[in-house]
């Protein structure tokens, strides 16, 4: 199994964890520009030259991306990836998520809904021309209705029109309802069978967010974690975050890469 990591916040404190990693895996790093990106990547591969960095854009205003956000955040970061040297190829994480940091979104930016659920798509449909793989964070969900719903809301792409890996949010220790974990977890399987490798499942949480009060996921529940990936044959565990890897959770990994 392949297990990667996110990073929101690349400090040099939580760059240090890279230390512990000696299987391959990928670090996506937060970063509010891709200049800054390189500059922060090339501070993780000081730490660790054998990781692979992939760029996970934060908007300014918006934070997270979606059909909400500001449009012209949205454009830049268009206009962005347009502009960089296409030479190697670049793993980008579009980050889907509904503006819950700033609720005043939803209303400010209803208006352009419609044109920034396009804005979306069309950048997913550059993948090819770009050189980039896309991969999106997104919510789990327990049945296609739901699914359906955030398809609507523009927080969730099918691959197949859009061309891009999904990385379900399947953080456990925020889901305390544990039926509902379980059908999480049932339609996520169900969804691999479909997709297969280009769905992969986001893992934690070892280490809080931008929230600041996500609950801690043991090294005991991220073995029972790991453990149903491999039993339902997805390859691929994203952990949020690299910042809270430490000898225990280490211990727990290194029996499944």
């Amino acid at each position: 199994m392949r297990i990667d990591f996110f990073e929101e916040f690349p400090t040099v404190e939580n760059f240090r964890k890279a230390e512990l990693i000696d299987f391959e895996s990928t670090i996506y790093i937060a970063a509010k520009s891709l200049k800054q990106f390189y500059d922060l990547k090339k501070q993780l591969n000081n730490i660790n030259p054998s990781l692979e960095a992939a760029y996970w854009p934060t908007l300014e205003k918006s934070y997270w991306i979606s059909p909400f956000s500001r449009t012209y955040e949205l454009e830049n970061l268009i206009k962005e990836l347009l502009a960089r040297k296409q030479n190697d190829r670049l793993k980008v994480l579009i980050d889907l998520e509904l503006p819950i940091l700033n609720k005043k979104l939803f209303v400010r930016n209803l208006g352009s809904f419609l044109k920034n659920k396009i804005l979306i798509g069309r950048l997913f449909k550059l993948a090819g021309r770009l050189n980039i793989e896309f991969l999106t964070a997104e919510y789990p969900v327990i049945d296609e209705f739901s699914q359906k719903v955030l398809k609507c809301l523009g927080v969730s792409y099918s691959p197949e029109k859009y061309p891009h890996k999904k990385i379900v949010m399947l953080y456990s220790s925020l889901i305390s309802n544990e039926k509902i974990l379980r059908l999480m977890k049932d339609f996520t399987a169900k969804k691999f069978r479909k997709y297969g490798q280009n769905l992969q499942v986001g893992l934690g949480t070892i280490a809080t967010g931008i929230l600041g009060n996500e609950p801690i996921l043991s090294p005991k529940k991220l073995d029972r974690d790991l453990n149903f990936l491999r039993e339902n044959g997805i390859e691929t565990a994203v952990i949020f975050r690299l910042g809270g890897l430490n000898e225990k959770y280490l211990e727990v990994i290194e029996k499944y890469v």
